[in-house]
């Protein structure tokens, strides 16, 4: 190597050191536009800097630095190249759990690095390309058969498309025995006929132990419409019972009302 590409080396090398010092510093994970007049934020113009200088071997190390930060802006500035093994970066995540501080237009939030690199990859992929999205399939993968899936991933994995064998079944095994409420409707929208009994129970056990003001009104609305579908007067009764008790679906009163009524309930109070 000559002397100035030698020279050319370490100033990249330096300029890269900086540039994860000053987003180590900052120690959030900003969107580009942040805050009420939606301004370019300080640390994605790092992040910029940081895809446009880093070669792809760096940035997997980066995946690996002490800075939660510094790891997921890595992340994905690899999931932007469509980095190939996007799937191993991801698998790490999960097991590690880390945790960042995020700013996305006016919301703070703490957010696991493996959500924040998951979205950054389903995000640039096209809605009508999610199903069949080599990469998106390996990263549903390692959200279906881990140990405890993020309910909000595991989401997205249900929504992105129909699954064949085994996943089918692993998904039944976090419906029924883990009562993951994203499998259990899952299975409700593609395989109700096939599982009706153990969905019934699933979801008459997910009613009952639910407190709905932590999840809120649409996943209350969603669990009662699935269960009046099955048409049982002693699951019926358990709708009415649940909802004397946990009245959090009265923040949308008119809707359960209209819901209600179609099941030929008209005072819930007085059934």
């Amino acid at each position: 190597m000559t002397l100035l590409g030698v020279n050319l080396s370490f100033g990249q090398s330096k300029k890269l050191t900086t540039i994860v010092e000053q987003i180590a510093k900052i120690n959030e994970v900003q969107e580009e536009h942040v805050g009420i007049a939606g301004a370019e934020s300080e640390n994605y113009k790092n992040f910029k800097q940081l895809k446009e200088i880093a070669t792809t071997e760096e940035l997997v190390q980066l995946t690996d630095n002490k800075n939660a930060t510094v790891a997921c802006y890595a992340s994905w500035a690899l999931a932007d190249n469509i980095y190939p093994d996007l799937k191993n970066i991801f698998q790490k995540f999960v097991l590690q759990d880390r945790q960042v501080g995020t700013f996305s237009g006016c919301i703070k939030s703490q957010d696991n690095i493996s959500s924040e690199l998951y979205h950054r990859y389903w995000n640039n992929v096209n809605t009508s390309k999610r199903p069949t999205d080599k990469i998106l399939l390996e990263l549903d993968s390692i959200v279906i058969f881990s140990k405890n899936p993020y309910w909000l991933l595991l989401n997205r994995a249900m929504e992105n498309r129909v699954y064949v064998e085994p996943y089918k079944k692993q998904i039944s095994i976090l419906a029924f025995e883990q009562g993951q409420r994203e499998a259990i409707f899952y299975l409700c929208n593609w395989h109700k006929a096939e599982y009706a009994d153990k969905i019934k129970t699933a979801l008459v056990k997910y009613l009952n132990e639910t407190e709905f003001k932590n999840t809120g009104t649409t996943d209350y609305y969603k669990t009662v419409d699935e269960l009046f579908k099955f048409n049982d007067p002693e699951i019926r009764k358990a709708i009415i019972a649940k909802m004397k008790k946990d009245r959090h679906w009265e923040m949308e009163k008119e809707r359960f009302k209209y819901l209600l009524s179609d099941n030929y309930i008209y005072n819930i109070d007085s059934e």
